[in-house]
């Protein structure tokens, strides 16, 4: 890939690079012209996991004022934040269930239903233990390190760079959250944002087929990192999950601002298909 100003690859296109063998080498150079396009770089592990993700500090020239209303939105703003949240996480993930034709997405209807302010009551936690089982077998756990954890994991870990990548072109700092707060985590606001995200990455999983070795396939990992090119239904629209991203961190930045909810806008889980370009 040349990186001169006469470079012939499109970076436009791309969203970010994943660096997934530690043999890799790569310039400043070509950093640099990544950062200049907005390119989120993500960086795997020995076992070939996301670890570690590069992001453009320049680009939003707000900055400052983003800052601020970021750190001063009163707290029943984010305890509403965070219902409208997890209540759509909660039917996202109801409609996984749906979807696969497996019993429970009525309870987990109701599970979203009874979710209060800032969660109080927990209905995350209890509709997440009764969803697991529902979708992934009794004997599932997340605890457990199986190749099907290891994909879920894979997941979760691009669809969070993605997140992070929009919250840092927003001119926000990614490391204040409005539920998740632990001080060793520099992205608790991605942390937070990408939770009506992940019934979609449970979903890929759950439609893959894994033989009985205990490592991800490159092919696995291909499927993966296409779930950004996947279609949800946003705004009464269908946008690829890449597009969804950006509308929902746009929103609730633009929520920050005007301490309104109603323009929030967050993804809708539908059947899974690639996303067809006109």
């Amino acid at each position: 890939m040349r990186t001169d100003t006469d470079h012939t690859f499109p970076l436009d296109d791309i969203q970010s690079i994943l660096l997934d063998n530690l043999a890799t080498s790569i310039t400043a150079n070509v950093l640099s012209q990544l950062s200049k396009n907005n390119i989120a770089v993500i960086v795997s592990d020995v076992q070939h996991l996301p670890t570690t993700t590069l992001l453009p500090i320049q680009g939003y020239y707000h900055k400052l004022t983003a800052l601020r209303q970021q750190l001063t939105v009163p707290k029943r703003f984010k305890d509403r934040l965070w219902q409208k949240i997890i209540r759509r996480k909660i039917l996202n993930q109801s409609a996984v269930l749906n979807i696969l034709n497996v019993t429970g997405g009525i309870s987990m209807s109701r599970f979203a239903s009874a979710v209060k302010e800032g969660d109080s009551t927990h209905q995350e936690g209890y509709a997440a233990a009764f969803y697991f089982q529902s979708a992934f077998g009794e004997v599932f756990s997340r605890r457990t390190e199986d190749v099907q954890n290891a994909a879920l994991n894979y997941g979760y870990a691009i669809i969070r760079s993605c997140v992070a990548r929009e919250i840092c072109a927003f001119g926000l700092e990614p490391s204040w959250g409005i539920f998740h707060r632990n001080q060793m985590n520099p992205f608790n606001l991605a942390d937070d944002f990408m939770e009506t995200f992940r019934p979609i990455v449970d979903l890929v999983v759950l439609q893959m087929h894994f033989d009985e070795s205990d490592a991800l396939t490159s092919q696995a990992k291909k499927e993966l990192l296409n779930i950004q090119s996947l279609d949800v239904q946003i705004n009464e629209s269908i946008q690829t999950v890449r597009n969804a991203i950006h509308m929902t961190v746009e929103s609730i930045s633009a929520a920050y601002a005007t301490g309104k909810m109603s323009g929030i806008s967050l993804p809708q889980l539908i059947p899974l298909h690639p996303h067809e370009f006109a």
